[in-house]
């Protein structure tokens, strides 16, 4: 069976990362075609058709969804109008691989999600992390200590220079992500605390969440978007075994991703992913394939909108700037 995709968002991210994927993919023979790419910019969807080999281009979604009635459709738009694209698109009954966040708030994930099942079609959320080999292999390792109970604590860091976005939690809703899925078990109950940071003209705010699992693991997540370096890291403990996570957050990422593990007091393992490609150790193109695998196959797709819940109500708290217990959905 071939796969038509179509592109929505031709911008700088989908550049980076989903194109090359997509013309890997492509190219790889796996019965894929790239159809038609989109973006409110004419000339921008048309040097992405001409960059990564897609049939053709436009500047209106539906009137590109209606003509080529693509198989699959991935999407990497901006946060503010990610729900509203989303939502037409799922409505229209066509599987959609999107960019996170699904939406800026609960409400819009749950618009997502009731758009999902008028239209009979499923979405897959691009949290990449999920698919990189970094954390491929520290949950393999997770796997071989034995379930979510056994971990005491994880300690999830994202560390940025020079990001003074007036909204960087739509950037930290990937280590919230990474943090739940590395616990192998949702989050219980949380709690956020805020710290102010300027240089006198600019604002910004370094976030520390702390949450306990329903399994009982202690998570703590540090947001730190205005300090000297760009890096994120993640360190899991159970009783005599410690992983430590190097974890590659953009293609221009320096040095390798790597895992340690560590097991009374010894370096037992530890992986390294400088020999994959950057849209590979990124893990765009793990996700990319199980994307279309689920389309092709009618394989379960992860993660999926209803498992995002507690990812987009602790972004819009961090947004918020909301204090004190917070209660959770469960996923």
């Amino acid at each position: 069976m071939s796969i038509r995709i179509c592109m929505i968002g031709c911008g700088s991210f989908a550049r980076l990362c989903h194109g090359p994927a997509q013309r890997k993919i492509r190219d790889s023979g796996a019965g894929v075609e790239l159809a038609a790419c989109c973006d409110s910019d004419p000339g921008s969807s048309a040097s992405y058709a001409e960059a990564f080999g897609y049939g053709r281009s436009f500047s209106d979604v539906r009137g590109m969804l209606s003509r080529e009635k693509p198989d699959a459709v991935v999407m990497a738009v901006p946060p503010s109008v990610t729900a509203s694209v989303a939502g037409e698109v799922l409505g229209l009954g066509f599987p959609l691989l999107l960019e996170k966040p699904p939406g800026l708030t609960p409400g819009e994930l749950g618009k997502l999600i009731s758009a999902e099942a008028q239209g009979g079609a499923r979405a897959q959320v691009a949290f990449n992390r999920r698919y990189m080999p970094v954390v491929r292999r520290a949950m393999e390792l997770l796997e071989g200590l034995g379930g979510p109970g056994g971990v005491g604590r994880i300690d999830y860091e994202m560390i940025r220079y020079n990001r003074w976005d007036p909204d960087f939690s739509t950037t930290a809703i990937h280590a919230i992500d990474t943090a739940i899925y590395l616990a192998r078990s949702p989050f219980r109950s949380a709690q956020i605390r805020f710290q102010e940071m300027g240089d006198g003209e600019r604002k910004a705010v370094n976030v520390v969440l702390d949450a306990v699992c329903a399994s009982g693991t202690a998570v703590q997540v540090k947001l730190l978007p205005v300090s000297a370096a760009n890096s994120e890291s993640a360190r899991i403990h159970a009783v005599g075994q410690s992983l430590d996570l190097r974890i590659p957050m953009s293609p221009q990422f320096q040095g390798d991703g790597r895992v340690e593990h560590w097991s009374a007091d010894s370096l037992v393992s530890s992986f390294s992913d400088g020999a994959f490609g950057p849209v590979d150790r990124l893990g765009v193109l793990a996700e990319t394939e199980a994307f279309l695998g689920g389309v092709r196959t009618g394989a379960p797709l992860a993660p999926r909108l209803e498992d995002c819940r507690q990812q987009v109500a602790l972004m819009e708290a961090i947004r918020t700037r909301r204090t004190g217990p917070i209660t959770l959905e469960a996923c």
